[in-house]
């Protein structure tokens, strides 16, 4: 069940989503610095923390934070996903809960750091459907542990080439869609979540192809990327091919229309539970009642 505190206050402008899966060893610092970001906001914010499944003390940690800033600024609400279902899955689940008018989702470690969050919600305010954050914006910055100089150019190489295939196979425009920073309207994140399928690293790209079948805006909006480690969760070389995989796939779901029908009512209630919960546990969480751990 959803661990949650509620403050008093009206429906959040922002909901900033962090989905983490075995997170323990960074996830109190992430929390601190997403908390306190959002807390120094003029208007009502949630930070919404889905864990997809965590085996490590993930949980313990999430059902702590949200106790402890029950009576914060910010509200504070933590969900958890029956087993591991994905990056993507875990994301589309958020953006049916969200409660917040735009939502804007990063990575657990903070790679990109929390402010930069602002340009993003700028380019919401000024209308924008769906927004990312791009490493080659010509106003974005690199950020280099000296450990890591000599992977960089290896990273950015293949990160190009891969970017020059999506553009090729999926999307044109978009010149970053794997910085883990991105944000949507509400509206938008609803219709996105209804239709967008791949659960895991890939569903980037097709959350973009989507969008713009949908004739959604997208904006791209300059970052500061921190490179001080490697991806705990990524395996490079394989995942990269499975996305090229996953960039066909989704150009034949195009093809044969699949992007112009809903979940189905069982994937839809499947998502937006993060599994197959008891009966008694089918209704949607409301954002007004506190649950201790489950």
């Amino acid at each position: 069940m959803p661990v949650s505190s509620t403050p008093a206050g009206s429906t959040p402008r922002l909901t900033l989503v962090i989905p983490v899966y075995n997170g323990a060893r960074f996830l109190r610092d992430s929390l601190a610095k997403a908390y306190e970001w959002l807390a120094q906001k003029s208007e009502a914010t949630e930070l919404l923390v889905v864990d997809d499944g965590s085996a490590d003390e993930t949980p313990a940690i999430l059902a702590e934070f949200a106790a402890s800033h029950a009576e914060g600024s910010c509200q504070v609400t933590c969900v958890r996903n029956q087993q591991n279902r994905g990056k993507g899955f875990s994301v589309r689940r958020a953006f049916l809960l969200a409660r917040g008018e735009f939502v804007v989702f990063t990575d657990a470690d903070l790679t990109y750091p929390v402010d930069n969050c602002q340009p993003l919600l700028d380019a919401l305010a000024a209308g924008a459907d769906v927004v990312y954050g791009s490493r080659m914006h010509p106003d974005s910055r690199y950020v280099v542990a000296p450990t890591f100089f000599g992977k960089l150019f290896t990273r950015h190489f293949m990160g190009r080439t891969f970017n020059l295939l999506l553009r090729l196979i999926v999307v044109r425009g978009v010149l970053d869609s794997q910085a883990g920073l991105k944000g949507c309207r509400k509206a938008a994140a609803v219709q996105l979540a209804h239709r967008v399928r791949l659960p895991r690293f890939s569903f980037d790209v097709e959350l973009f192809f989507v969008a713009r079948r949908l004739g959604l805006s997208i904006v791209e909006c300059p970052v500061q990327f921190i490179y001080r480690k490697e991806p705990s969760t990524v395996h490079f070389v394989r995942d990269s091919l499975a996305m090229v995989r996953d960039m066909l796939r989704v150009r034949l779901r195009g093809w044969r229309r699949v992007y112009d029908r809903e979940l189905d009512a069982a994937a839809l209630a499947d998502l937006e539970h993060g599994g197959a919960p008891p009966a008694d546990q089918r209704a949607r969480p409301n954002s007004s009642t506190s649950a201790a751990a489950g």
